[in-house]
């Protein structure tokens, strides 16, 4: 019987055993007092209320802009790393390509950042409220009472 994975096993199943005895641990000594303010949800930096709004796409696209960033820079870093040289090519050569493959990739990354801040992706003010103004035949007052009953539905 060959015993090439049986290390990679313990590892695994000691590893599950360690994070067994850490959540263990940490439920036991943990202090289990609720109140409305552990219950209540928490939104980051939002108010949480329980209605059926829209999600604010801001924090999805500096999410989405953040994992683009650091996939790229994964991607990088085999070519930063590559000290030998491409496999068939002289050195030199392979060195110039690499450095313009750098090079290449570099710009591309720095222009998908600048045009993350040009269209203010991570701009993270809020923007106003607009009420919108009525000019027509009914009286303003009318208007408003409207809007806040279809508010309420």
């Amino acid at each position: 019987m060959s015993i090439g994975y049986l290390p990679v096993l313990i590892f695994f199943f000691g590893g599950l055993v360690f994070i067994a005895i850490g959540l263990g641990v940490s439920y036991l000594l943990q202090k289990q007092k609720p109140n409305p303010e552990k219950l209540s949800f928490y939104e980051c930096g939002e108010d949480a209320v329980l209605t059926q709004s829209r999600f604010n796409i801001r924090y999805f696209l500096a999410a989405l802009v953040f994992l683009l960033m650091e996939v790229e820079l994964v991607l990088l870093a085999p070519v930063i790393l590559n000290r030998k040289g491409i496999p068939g090519m002289e050195t030199g050569q392979s060195d110039s390509l690499l450095r313009t493959e750098m090079l290449i990739f570099l710009i591309l990354l720095g222009a998908g950042f600048l045009l993350a801040l040009g269209l203010k992706y991570f701009d993270w003010e809020r923007p106003a409220k607009v009420i919108p103004q009525f000019d027509g035949p009914v009286p303003d007052s009318v208007y408003l009472g409207y809007r806040q009953t279809e508010n309420k539905a």
